[in-house]
């Protein structure tokens, strides 16, 4: 019986922690062994005792040093040449850049599936640089693209983008809608609601924090004062991540009330009544399924990713990005509404059940490996 042999290539182990090891472990039931390739910093013998093999590169996402990212890439492409992986999944921009280059040179079937799980700052921003690596980026893959790399994607938009740019002609794109969700875990509590308002997500201007301080400051001048949660950390490897000493400065004046990254986030979205993430643009974020399965409201903004969970008057309210009058103008309305949060979390949950449940998307990723290995997609 042939043996199968799964490659994850992920940029840091935080990331498979937080999003992928659940969908990683599923993939047992169909491959002999599964090794993750990726930055190694404090999960490592997390990851091991799950029965995965690792391989350490030290992958840099931020890094824009040729002579820096050409080491990584040799490395990368050297274990995969010995490795000889049945399927390599790799996830967001740079992996799939570094992994549709080397499969490119590597003379061998393996097949490569692309999650693309956003756009992030590639696509937000606007400056020359950006405008620079984007065309860089399309230009490589549309060089290196062969028939053994299959694309998946967490919404149209997304795929709309590849679409245009001529990435998409060798296979039929996929859509799998985020990293699911364990609804069975990730449920309403018991507990005493005591913050009005959560936002649990990396801390940078790009998910909108300054919109939400700003919204903070309107409804504070009209004496409504809200008790608000920001959950997780800066991200220093981003070139929008918020400061210390402005998350200080906020703490100070009492808009929110601060508290790093937790490895259990459920008992805090259980204390929330409103999930709130006024984001530029996303992939699927995980931190609206998580709280949409724990049947919170959401405000969010009519972007890609978020307009994918936050149906507008059906399980929250959707407004413009960087539009802080508006947000101010949802989150005074859904706050004063007992009845409507009820509603709109009730829904919430509903939707996550019947569309980004665990069980959904790890099913579809079962199938996706089933296929590239008899060939059939």
């Amino acid at each position: 019986m042939k043996k199968y042999k799964l490659l994850y290539f992920v940029s840091e182990d935080e990331y498979f922690i937080s999003h992928k090891i659940g969908q990683a472990i599923s993939g047992f039931k169909i491959f002999n062994e599964i090794t993750i390739i990726s930055r190694f910093s404090k999960h490592l013998n997390k990851i091991k005792s799950s029965g995965f093999r690792t391989k350490n590169i030290k992958f840099n996402r931020s890094s824009v040093n040729l002579l820096q990212n050409l080491t990584v890439f040799l490395n990368y492409f050297f274990f995969v040449n010995r490795y000889k992986p049945s399927v390599i999944q790799c996830f967001a921009l740079k992996p799939i850049l570094y992994a549709v280059i080397a499969n490119c040179f590597l003379r061998n079937n393996t097949k490569l599936l692309c999650c693309v799980v956003g756009m992030g700052y590639l696509f937000i921003n606007k400056n020359l640089f950006t405008k620079l690596y984007k065309n860089l980026f399309f230009m490589f893959l549309r060089s290196c693209i062969n028939r053994n790399v299959f694309f998946i994607f967490q919404n149209k938009d997304d795929l709309s983008i590849f679409k245009k740019q001529r990435i998409l002609e060798k296979n039929i794109p996929i859509i799998i809608k985020g990293s699911g969700v364990f609804t069975k875990k990730f449920k309403e509590g018991k507990q005493k609601k005591i913050y009005d308002l959560i936002f649990h997500s990396r801390i940078i201007r790009d998910k909108g924090i300054f919109e939400i301080i700003d919204a903070l400051k309107i409804l504070r001048n009209k004496n409504i004062n809200l008790k608000t949660l920001i959950l997780g950390n800066p991200d220093n490897k981003n070139r929008s991540s918020v400061t210390l000493n402005q998350l200080n400065f906020w703490v100070k004046e009492n808009f929110i009330i601060w508290k790093p990254k937790v490895e259990n986030v459920i008992p805090f979205l259980q204390k929330s009544k409103i999930s709130i993430l006024p984001s530029y643009r996303e992939g699927l974020p995980k931190s609206l399924l998580e709280a949409a399965s724990c049947k919170l409201p959401l405000i969010s903004t009519n972007v890609p990713g978020c307009r994918e969970i936050c149906k507008n008057n059906f399980n929250g309210f959707l407004v413009k990005p960087k539009d802080s009058d508006s947000l101010a103008k949802c989150i005074e309305r859904l706050i004063s509404d007992e009845r409507l949060m009820k509603k709109f979390g009730a829904n919430s949950r509903k939707l996550v059940q019947q569309r980004f449940s665990a069980d959904i998307v790890f099913k579809n990723f079962l199938d996706i490996y089933s296929k590239v290995l008899k060939k059939d997609l």
